[in-house]
């Protein structure tokens, strides 16, 4: 972070002591985004995820994806050190659907800012960041999941979905914009 503005001296009448304190007027901080953790392995692209449950929908972006397969518990410890990176306090994991301990899991931020989404995928696990998830009851068809997935996102163009890994009960598209 670049700081930019006025700065002066304060503390005074202590100066005989070699003590000096400088501040900056915040308003005039330069607030470019920068990277929170460099460690945490994100796709080149932005990939978007929609999955398809048959009790829910789950639509967020690719934050990262294990390379081999890991307990529930290892899983778990590896996404929360993938979306807060030492940096973000998380909620505890739960599922995302009781009735199906295998359909993955969810948590947010301690500050209920941010939310994460981590499920199995063929030879490791996702992890989804700004995760939306609705009840797959309002959702009829696909035209219906696609126009839900554009308000969810707010992508500027519309998004071409592949299909990815289909299981009992889940689907899962990938899309890149």
């Amino acid at each position: 972070m670049t700081l930019a503005g006025r700065s002066g001296t304060v503390a005074p009448g202590r100066a005989d002591q070699g003590l000096q304190a400088r501040f900056v007027d915040i308003r005039l901080i330069n607030t470019q985004p920068m990277a929170v953790s460099d460690h945490v392995p994100r796709p080149a692209r932005t990939v978007y995820v929609l999955r398809r449950h048959r009790r829910h929908l789950l639509v967020g972006r690719l934050l990262g994806q294990s390379r081999r397969a890991l307990s529930d518990h290892r899983a778990k410890i590896w996404a929360t050190r993938q979306a807060g990176g030492g940096t973000t306090s998380l909620l505890p994991w739960k599922l995302l659907d009781d009735a199906d301990p295998a359909g993955g899991w969810h948590t947010t931020s301690s500050l209920l800012v941010e939310q994460y989404a981590l499920y199995r995928h063929p030879g490791g696990w996702n992890l989804l960041g700004a995760v939306t998830r609705v009840p797959r009851s309002r959702i009829a068809d696909d035209d219906d999941v696609k126009a839900w997935t554009a308000d969810a996102l707010h992508t500027p163009a519309p998004l071409s979905w592949d299909r990815g890994p289909v299981t009992q009960t889940t689907t899962t598209w990938y899309a890149m914009p």
